[in-house]
C-alpha cells in the first residue's frame, strides 16, 4: 500500500481559534494516516498546548499537515510566523 501524499492546511482566526473543530480536524487527519489512537490523543493534545496559550491574542493561527516521504509534519504559525513544528514516521 503506497504512503499518502498531501498537504493540508487551515486557517483560524479570531479568539477561539477552532477549538473543538481544530481537534476534530487533527485527530481526522491523524487517524487517515494510519496512527494508533494513542498517538492522536498524544498529538492534539501537545496541538492544543502550542494553539491554546495564543487564543486570547487574536492572532491568527495556521496549522499545516503535510505528509510525503514516509511521514507526516505538522507545523503551526501565528501570523505567519512558525511557533511549532513536529513530524513523525507514518506506520
Amino acid at each position: 500500500m503506497p504512503t499518502p501524499r498531501f498537504l493540508f492546511s487551515m486557517r483560524l482566526a479570531g479568539r477561539d481559534h477552532g477549538g473543538r473543530v481544530m481537534e476534530d480536524v487533527a485527530a481526522r487527519v491523524f487517524r487517515y494516516v494510519g496512527w494508533t489512537s494513542s498517538a492522536i490523543d498524544e498529538l492534539v493534545q501537545a496541538l492544543n498546548a502550542v494553539v491554546g496559550p495564543g487564543a486570547g491574542s487574536g492572532e491568527e493561527v495556521e496549522v499545516q499537515f503535510r505528509a510525503r516521504d514516509g511521514s507526516c509534519e505538522v507545523v503551526v504559525r501565528f501570523d505567519n510566523r512558525e511557533v511549532w513544528r513536529t513530524s513523525r514516521r507514518l506506520p
